[in-house]
């Protein structure tokens, strides 16, 4: 009796691939490469060509939509090595779809990436700007955050100063040794011409690193000894202003010249010593400020390791962004881990008018809400009133006076700005509704971190220098955002949509255009001076 099988077919030399002609296709409608190429199709890269001849003498390029794709793809894909991603061209179809069926060779994708750091970073922004302006990115509320990222460099690489001067000085003499024994013997017409012998080129080579990784340690001397000389100043500007002396120690003196025992790092001299979580790396600090959908408007790749000193340079990021849009788009709140927290980095909220919620301390030390904090709101309101020009009654500066006087008048010392400006942000993190926007920024900010540590594999630059790693950032923070845009609902295509808001703004996207107001924040303007009116004036009660 024959046996019927139920089996799948499909082996045997003779069965057809049975795949449609176009291979574009191949894959499902909904696949983010067509998002790919759709968003790429829209992006200006006119500054990519223009790095090329105009005359059409030299070799022939590829398209730079086609290496970005290639790029871009790899990086969702979380393939970093320019080896597999030429292997994948060959042979994987979403490769072949984003390169329409180019295969350029892995020195070719390297180079690609390394000669094109400013461009990426240039097209990041374009598309940070388009998402904005769309209406697509809801930012009524911004969150900021970094995190360490590793680079081609390892700790071991690190060298003290007298260490790398020690090194050129062997290095120098060893040169000259060489020089003098070769035109004793009379040897130098035998020398390959214009070449010099295997082991002096590879100390050449080894000296220009010494020397950069020497100057480096020279500029950043330079740059802290500037820092203290201001610091300085201000302290000194401060006490004669007051009349009395600043307590605590006071700023020791800048070096002029740097400490021997400074250390940077020869393989990769403008990256720094992090410390992370799970212990000290070699790489830069990468930040983003992100809004309440995930989008990345804004971010920055420094060798700063400490993030208060790294607000005011994403705020300035984010205000470019922001420059030009009619009508004008700003966020009503922005918020941040206490790592930022510092008195400047408070007052900075008056220039770019914003409530930063940044708590002054650990989270897990956020108390409740009481009724102190209450006064302190109820205080900062009467000081942007007054710092608006908003005329205050005397029955409300009677009202708050009580509070004022006890809290930070009625002792040994005033209050200082500095106190009294930590005492308000307390107040917004612990009220009721800056603790509900804080709550915001776990899952706003922290999760795009996971998603280009995780999901992108990217932890570690393959580059050295800055200016090559910020490239590399910067297209990882690219391909956040057009994931991000695959991922819109109703909308057939990206590029169908992005062309259509084009021609016809706001009217067209009702569910994504919302008006933004600019927020009427000022405050903690001459805190102190206010405090005393408002005491002056209970007394007067």
């Amino acid at each position: 009796m024959p046996h019927h099988h139920n089996m799948i077919k499909g082996y045997g030399n003779e069965q057809q691939f049975l795949l449609p002609v176009n291979a574009m296709e191949w894959l499902s409608e909904n696949d983010i490469t067509y998002a790919i190429l759709d968003i790429l199709s829209l992006l200006d890269i006119s500054k990519f060509i223009d790095k090329y001849r105009e005359d059409g003498r030299g070799s022939a390029f590829f398209d730079p939509r086609v290496m970005l794709g290639i790029l871009i793809y790899a990086m969702i894909r979380g393939e970093k090595s320019s080896r597999k991603i030429e292997m994948c061209c060959h042979y994987d179809i979403g490769y072949r779809i984003v390169a329409h069926n180019l295969t350029p060779d892995h020195t070719t994708i390297y180079r690609f990436k390394k000669n094109n750091s400013y461009e990426i970073k240039s097209l990041f922004k374009q598309l940070s700007r388009i998402i904005v302006e769309s209406g697509i990115a809801q930012i009524g509320v911004l969150a900021l955050d970094g995190s360490k990222f590793g680079c081609n460099a390892s700790l071991s690489a690190n060298k003290k100063l007298k260490h790398l001067e020690s090194e050129l000085n062997r290095l120098f003499d060893e040169s000259q040794e060489i020089d003098e024994s070769e035109n004793k013997d009379g040897n130098a017409q035998d020398m390959r011409i214009n070449r010099l012998p295997e082991h002096l080129s590879t100390n050449e080579k080894r000296k220009k690193v010494l020397i950069r990784a020497r100057d480096k340690i020279i500029e950043r001397n330079k740059e802290e000894s500037k820092k203290q000389e201001e610091k300085i100043k201000e302290r000194e500007k401060e006490e004669r202003e007051s009349g009395k002396l600043k307590r605590g120690r006071k700023p020791s003196k800048p070096q002029k010249n740097p400490s021997p025992d400074l250390k940077v790092n020869v393989t990769d001299p403008d990256s720094q010593i992090m410390s992370t979580t799970n212990g000290w790396i070699q790489g830069y600090n990468g930040q983003i400020i992100v809004s309440e959908n995930q989008y990345i408007l804004a971010a920055l790749l420094s060798d700063e390791q400490n993030d208060k000193k790294l607000l005011v340079p994403m705020l300035n990021e984010l205000q470019e962004l922001f420059s030009g849009i009619h009508p004008p788009i700003l966020p009503h709140s922005f918020l941040s881990d206490a790592g930022y927290y510092s008195y400047q980095n408070a007052l900075a909220e008056n220039e770019y008018s914003m409530n930063f919620i940044i708590p002054p301390s650990k989270e897990r030390k956020i108390h409740e809400y009481t009724l102190d904090d209450g006064n302190v709101s109820r205080m900062e309101e009467i000081c942007k009133m007054i710092s608006n020009g908003i005329r205050v009654t005397i029955a409300e500066l009677a009202n708050i006076g009580t509070f004022v006087w006890r809290s930070f008048m009625d002792r040994e010392k005033n209050a200082t700005n500095e106190e009294i400006c930590r005492r308000i942000m307390e107040a917004r993190v612990r009220s009721p509704t800056g603790r509900e926007l804080y709550r915001k920024r776990k899952y706003m900010v922290e999760p795009v971190f996971g998603d280009i540590k995780h999901n992108m594999r990217f932890r570690t630059f393959s580059q050295k220098g800055k200016e090559n790693c910020e490239g590399e950032f910067f297209l990882a923070a690219l391909v956040h955002n057009i994931k991000k845009l695959a991922k819109i609902s109703n909308i057939t295509t990206v590029g169908h949509f992005f062309s259509r808001f084009l021609i016809h703004p706001q009217s067209q996207f009702p569910l994504f255009y919302q008006p933004r107001t600019v927020s009427a924040m000022r405050g903690l303007r001459s805190v102190n001076e206010i405090l005393i009116m408002l005491a002056i004036s209970y007394t007067k009660v």
